[in-house]
């Protein structure tokens, strides 16, 4: 949607748009996270992948047992090597590194040995371990040219019936039948006689006595999972005497150093009934799996926290979805697009404005329902129509002006201070009359922070935005940018000045729709803020229904929130709630779709039969024909970016009938390149970014894989 920022985003939402669609549906997480015009980007649910998929193939992933217990050290390898389902870094506290990062550190073959606490104290975390194997090693593969083998290796005490250390699997495999049968292996067993536990023995055997690799292009791990740690090295019992430590950590980290060995440990929990010797030991197994972990340039994973567990379980409870694997992208081929972009649009110079709310910038307020945030709403809607005009998002302004507000900046200082950091030319800022029937507005320049010339109208006049601008383009004739500015907002007056709403009573509750989902869409989809913005938007864009039965505008917005608000229900497993929200979904979206002769706004026009083609109509190719010209030069820029961001998802084979998918690895991944070259810093190219785990340093991306996040609840 043009009229407001898609998310993941999280993304991200009608989204592939997580975060998934900002923008009316997008190719949102994330959501993730995520995260700008319509329906939800940055908010996405996860993605995982299969552990069978070959190199040109389209990826999908075993999830837990339907009905499981989701466990946390099961939720950890289900998600922590995956770009789309891992919890994002701030919410995994210790881990000074992220498990992605070391996924991803080269394409050579890998071999990891699985090393177990198979001790009744674990019984609870081996289930889940057992269920999710299959998920990691894939998630691995696709890092890895499909080359991962597994060993496995279970260890346990003096006093346990198989004995202290049971090798079910001796060679590495990537046969999942054989990895499959050696896990069955790994059930509980007693721990006696004491709580500690023979990890040592565990781990020496690994380093020892499986046939490791002497390639040195072969990369080795051992992934160690826990809940006790080994005896001191002076410990000893006379009754029990095979109850002491067999190897010292120096020595089991110069082993695994000598054959190049990465040893990477979980810090599981243990069963309830070990409640009080776990607390009284995980200080001693925290330091003897970091010891290893620091000596070997490994990770650790303690889910002894309770807000890491939290985070693994959230994001182990998420749907999986299929991958489609595309070529990977490198810095030379966004060079390419930019230098070609600049040659399309050689005529069409850019200009970059920042709207504020119109009131105090002391007491400055982000809330939609109020008039001077609704003010800069409407401005910012308007002038993001013109073709070549990037207007900054409400959630760049705001945190900026928090920074601006802790250095003590104010007046001109501030206004200043906020166009250099937002990168605009001019901010748009202004106040409201006591009456609340008028606005005084004004653009301020950004080389002084002086205003150009302040302009005083109704406060919902739909001329607002051309009135301003050619205002300030006769008040500063000499000025180029506002004068080619003033030139194109001449040459779609009608677009710029056309009314939102038959009354001008129901602006209120459609400004403050719009600015409630576009605030929506820059957080995580489930979180408390986007919950918050989205009811907040709903009910707002219903009371504009109310009021306008007949509105596009409104019934588009609405069409939006309900498949935000669907894509949350279905990541929190409730379908039945998801399905309603899609029926009302497509019936909003039916409506505006029918009337959008009634939107002065081309670009708005083309978007709503978009979408329509695709969710209602269930007709892709006929949408791609609409996406296509979204993407134009001539277009408005949020209407190209979302042009090409559903197109990346359309042409990955997300987002719609399933019998009439149109998947072209090829086109997705050329429309990913245009946002990610064209629109760097949109909430979009970061969860590409995010996905496709796009390395700074090499500058190209190291999984290339995009996630199918829309395609079973469109079908719905």
């Amino acid at each position: 949607m043009n009229y407001v920022r898609l998310l993941r985003s999280l993304s991200v939402s009608l989204t592939y748009r997580t975060r998934a669609m900002r923008h009316l549906l997008a190719f949102l997480i994330v959501v993730f996270f995520v995260v700008n015009q319509c329906l939800v980007l940055g908010q996405v649910p996860s993605a995982g992948s299969e552990a069978e998929a070959g190199p040109n193939a389209e990826a999908s992933s075993p999830s837990q047992t339907t009905g499981s217990q989701i466990t946390p050290a099961g939720s950890a390898l289900s998600t922590i090597f995956s770009p789309v389902r891992a919890p994002k870094r701030k919410t995994m506290g210790l881990l000074q590194r992220s498990f992605l990062d070391l996924a991803d550190q080269g394409d050579q073959e890998l071999e990891v040995a699985i090393v177990v606490d198979g001790t009744d104290s674990m019984a609870t975390e081996l289930a889940g371990v057992r269920q999710s194997i299959h998920q990691m090693l894939g998630d691995l593969r696709q890092y890895r040219n499909n080359e991962v083998r597994a060993a496995v290796v279970i260890y346990r005490d003096a006093g346990s019936p198989s004995g202290e250390v049971v090798v079910p699997l001796k060679n590495f495999t990537a046969d999942a039948a054989q990895i499959s049968n050696a896990m069955e292996a790994l059930q509980p067993e007693s721990g006696a006689p004491f709580f500690h536990e023979l990890p040592d023995l565990g781990l020496y055997t690994a380093i020892e006595d499986l046939p490791w690799s002497t390639d040195d292009q072969v990369a080795k791990w051992i992934l160690m999972f826990g809940d006790a740690p080994p005896y001191s090295e002076s410990f000893s019992d006379a009754a029990t005497p095979k109850a002491k430590r067999r190897f010292g950590t120096s020595l089991l980290v110069n082993r695994a150093q000598l054959k190049n060995i990465r040893v990477n440990c979980v810090l599981c929990t243990s069963s309830d009934n070990v409640t009080e010797p776990y607390n009284k030991a995980v200080d001693e197994t925290r330091s003897f799996m970091n010891s290893l972990c620091a000596g070997t340039d490994g990770l650790m994973l303690d889910l002894s926290y309770p807000e890491i567990r939290t985070a693994l379980i959230n994001a182990g409870s998420q749907p999986q979805v299929d991958l489609q694997k595309i070529e990977p992208i490198e810095a030379i081929d966004l060079a390419v697009v930019r230098r070609d972009s600049l040659k399309r649009n050689e005529k069409v110079k850019r200009v970059n404005l920042a709207v504020i709310p119109h009131m105090s910038l002391a007491s400055i307020s982000f809330d939609p329902s109020h008039p001077a945030v609704q003010v800069s709403t409407a401005l910012r809607t308007r002038l993001a129509k013109v073709p070549g005009v990037r207007v900054a998002s409400p959630q760049d302004i705001k945190k900026q002006m928090r920074r601006l507000r802790s250095e003590g900046l104010a007046g001109n200082q501030a206004i200043r201070g906020l166009a250099a950091r937002l990168g605009v030319d001019y901010v748009v800022w202004g106040s409201i009359a006591e009456d609340n029937a008028t606005v005084q507005t004004a653009a301020y320049q950004r080389n002084n922070g002086q205003q150009i010339v302040p302009v005083k109208l109704a406060k919902y006049n739909d001329d607002i935005a051309y009135v301003l601008i050619q205002a300030s383009s006769k008040a500063a004739p000499d000025d180029q940018v506002l004068a080619q500015l003033i030139s194109r907002m001449d040459s779609m007056k009608e677009s710029v000045t056309a009314p939102m709403t038959e009354n001008v009573a129901t602006n209120a509750d459609l400004l403050t729709a719009i600015e409630s989902l576009d605030q929506a869409l820059a957080f995580e989809l489930g979180s408390e803020e986007s919950v918050d913005h989205l009811a907040s938007a709903d009910n707002a864009s219903k009371n504009a229904i109310a009021a306008e039965p007949r509105n596009p505008i409104a019934h588009w917005l609405q069409s939006n929130v309900a498949y935000n608000q669907a894509m949350r229900f279905f990541q929190l497993g409730s379908v039945d709630e998801a399905e309603s929200r899609m029926r009302e979904m497509k019936s909003s979206l039916t409506r505006a779709a029918k009337d959008r002769s009634k939107v002065k706004i081309p670009s708005l026009q083309i978007e709503m039969f978009a979408d329509y083609q695709l969710l209602v109509n269930r007709e892709p190719a006929k949408a791609i024909e609409s996406y296509k010209q979204m993407t134009s030069a001539s277009q408005p820029l949020p209407t190209q970016l979302r042009g090409h961001w559903m197109l990346a998802g359309i042409y990955a084979g997300d987002w719609g009938n399933s019998e009439k998918t149109v998947v072209d690895p090829d086109n997705a991944r050329r429309h990913i390149t245009e946002i990610m070259a064209n629109w760097p810093d949109s909430p979009e190219a970061s969860l590409l970014k995010q996905w496709l785990r796009w390395d700074e340093t090499k500058q190209k991306t190291d999984f290339n894989y995009l996630p199918k996040l829309n395609m079973q609840l469109s079908d719905a």
